[in-house]
Parts: structure tokens; sequence; C-alpha cells
């Protein structure tokens, strides 16, 4: 701050008599002004100037007037300002600053599966200094999602979606949340959506959801060639390549004539659920039942991909198989009589689950047999099961018991794979009677 002080510059004249030579008087030139000190011009005068208030006349001095006076009055240098008229005077005003400033954030999930609906939160925050009165806010999103469920009445400007916000205060924040559904038909890879808030000034948020797609693989595994009757697995691998879980995926298998199952031809089975990146394989057990080239076919589906079906074939072939029967060509009634099956695979491939059932003749009591085979005594049947034939194996079996019936001992052997018959043989041992006659 300044201080304006004003000086005033009295100056007294003063009567002074010379006498000359003759003794008359006269009078003193006026005073010279030169060589008093005068004002830096670096001192700008004050506008207005402020006149200096009278002197008494009293004295008989004369104030000094701006026109009559050589100095310029002081003034000091105030700072710029912008005046302001009043009937006061001058005032200086200072502009005050702040208006509403609205921001918008929305709040969106990650990721979503395909038809599942997108939860937003969106957010209108006033950053500003002031009342923000008739906030709008407009919404725009990706085709083929719906306005669902909304926490604030909404209705149309322009085609887009609009809601009212009312009057936000400074620093205070409204919430809107609404749920946007997609129709059957959308088929979007990425959903994007965007929030507009509007008053004297505005904000936008904009954001965008990865879509992430269900995605499924199917992979059959199964041999190439079946031998007749034989047992065969046909895996189903179920993959899930995509970065969701997948969940209610059907496996449907469809089977031909040639290739059986326990339960039935056609197979549906559920998978609960496959995580991200995960396999899931289903085995199918089937049995071979026809000579030929056979079809199937795998189909597996799951909500929001399109269905995968694939077939596989399988050539099945008969086993080949040989078996052969020898025991005493007679006997005496009474006497123990010993036999023995040769069983033989002829074939390339290894044969599973082959059995020999071998038909008794009547009569026969106190049977032994050798591999412990299984004894039917109503049916007077006793049969063996090999888990595995190779290819060229031979596999050798003896039984024996007491012919205690006067007839002929006829005997059968049946050589079964997968339960399916493949071969026979029969062989006769005549009965010579009781010994002596």
């Amino acid at each position: 701050m300044f201080s304006l002080k004003r000086f005033s510059w009295v100056f007294v004249l003063t009567a002074t008599t010379v006498l000359d030579a003759s003794g008359q008087s006269e009078p003193l030139p006026p005073p010279s002004l030169s060589g008093l000190p005068v004002p830096s011009p670096l001192i700008e005068p004050i506008r207005p100037v402020l006149s200096a208030p009278a002197l008494p006349t009293e004295t008989g001095l004369i104030p000094l007037t701006p026109a009559s006076t050589p100095y310029p009055p002081v003034t000091v240098v105030l700072p710029t300002v912008a005046p302001v008229s009043s009937s006061s005077g001058s005032v200086v005003s200072i502009p005050v600053s702040g208006q509403p400033a609205l921001s918008v954030k929305q709040i969106l999930p990650e990721s979503i599966g395909p038809g599942q609906p997108v939860p937003a939160e969106i957010s209108v925050t006033n950053t500003g200094s002031k009342l923000a009165e008739n906030v709008v806010l407009l919404g725009w999103w990706t085709d083929g999602y719906e306005l669902g469920e909304t926490s604030v009445t909404s209705y149309t400007i322009n085609g887009k979606r609009a809601w009212g916000m009312g009057a936000i205060a400074a620093g205070e924040t409204r919430t809107l949340k609404v749920k946007l559904n997609p129709s059957s038909t959308a088929r979007p890879t990425e959903f994007r959506s965007g929030f507009d808030a509007t008053f004297s000034s505005s904000s936008s948020d904009i954001r965008s959801v990865k879509l992430l797609k269900p995605e499924l693989s199917l992979q059959i595994v199964a041999p190439e060639t079946a031998l007749l009757g034989q047992p065969i697995t046909v895996l189903i691998k179920v993959k899930n390549p995509g970065q969701m879980p997948m969940s209610k995926i059907s496996v449907q298998a469809v089977m031909p004539e040639g290739l059986k199952h326990p339960k039935a031809q056609d197979l549906i089975t559920d998978l609960a659920l496959l995580a991200a990146g995960a396999t899931e394989s289903v085995p199918l057990e089937l049995t071979a039942t026809k000579v030929g080239e056979t079809k199937g076919k795998i189909r597996i589906e799951a909500e929001g991909c399109e269905a995968i079906e694939q077939e596989f074939r399988v050539n099945v072939t008969e086993a080949k198989l040989a078996v052969t029967l020898n025991g005493p060509k007679s006997i005496y009634q009474n006497w123990p009589a010993t036999y023995e099956a040769v069983i033989e695979n002829q074939g390339s491939y290894p044969v599973k689950a082959a059995s020999l059932e071998i038909k008794l003749p009547t009569g026969m009591t106190d049977l032994r047999a050798s591999d412990k085979p299984g004894h039917n005594a109503g049916r007077n049947l006793i049969v063996w099961t090999f888990e595995t034939l190779q290819p060229g194996e031979k596999k050798s079996v003896i039984w024996f018991g007491f012919a205690k019936q006067p007839d002929d001992l006829f005997t059968t052997g049946t050589l079964s794979v997968g339960g399916s018959p493949i071969r026979r043989a029969e062989w006769t041992t005549k009965n010579m009677g009781a010994e002596g006659k």
C-alpha cells in the first residue's frame, strides 16, 4: 500500500528596500526559481489532482494554485484494478469463479456370456462448486440389447434413452442402475455402452465389455478295425477351448446296427460343467455285431454355440478262432474219460472275452477240470473264459469224469466272442457197456 501525502510549497515574499546613490529606494528583483529541486519525471501526476486546502488569509499569504505553481504534485502509482462505478466513487471488483462440472463413470462386468444380461451402474458426480440443475443422462449401447430394469424412469430424446437426474449439488453423486437384456438374435462380439450427462457442460464415459464367445470342440477316438462279437471302446473327447465355463453340454451318440450298446442305440449324456480350457472324455462301450464297415455319429451342443457333429467308422471282421475237441473213442461204462479242447487264434488281431462252453454227456459224474471253469449243473455245462488270445496263441483245457450212463458219450464245444457264437466242435465216445459183457 502506498500512503499519499500532499506537500504545499509556500513562498513568503518580503519587500526589501535598497537605497541607491540618490537615496531613492528601488525594489529587489524577484527571486530566481532555478536551482530548486525538480521532482522525478517517473512520478506521474495523480488524476484527478487533489486541490490543496486553503490557507488562512489572516497571514497575508496567498495559496498557490495548480496553474501558478511550477511543480507538479507528488503521486504514487497504485495497482491496476478494474473499477466499477458506484455512487460513492471507484470500487475495485474481484471476479468470483466456480461453475457446475459433471463427471460420469460406469461400472460394468469384465465379461459376459451369451444370452446373459449386462448389469450397469452409472454415477454422475458434480465436481464443480455450484449446483447443477436439471441434469439429464443420455445413454446408448450395442445393437441387439434392450433396456430392462432401471432404477430411474426413462424417456426418449432424439432416439436416445434419457433419465432425469434432477439437481445435483456441488460434490454430490447420483446413481443410475440399469440392466440391458440381449435379444434372441443378438450375435455381437463386443458389448459397448456410453452415457452422457448434460447441463451447462457435459461429461462422457464410454467403456467396452468383452463378450466371451462359447466354444466347443469334439474329437472321437475309435478303433479302425473291430472283431465280430468283440467289445470296443469309442472315446468321445469334449473340449472347451474358450475363456468361459460351459454348462449343460449335451452329448448324443447314434449307433448303427453293427455296433450295439447294452442300453440303447441312441444315447444322450449331459455334462454338468466344463471349465475353460478343460477336456472331458466320455467312453462309449460297444460290441461289434455285424461284419463289414459300420458308421456311428456323435453330436454335441450347448447353449450359445452351434452344434458339432462328427462320424466315425469301424471295419468289423470275423475273429479267426479255431476249436478242436479230443477224447477217447470208446469207453466202458463207469470208466473215467478224459477230454481236451484246444482253442487257437489264427487271425492277426488279439481277441478278447472269448469263451468256450462244453455241453457234457448225460450221466457223467465226479467231474474234474483245469483252469477253473464255471459249472452249471442244471444245464450240465462247464464254461471257460479267456481274457485275451493273442495272434497265433493256442490254449488247451482238460476235463474228465466217470461215464455212468449206458449210452454213447456225445460232447459239444461252442466257442463265442462277446457272447456271439463263432465256432462249434463235437466229439463222440462209444460206450462199450458194462465191462466183461
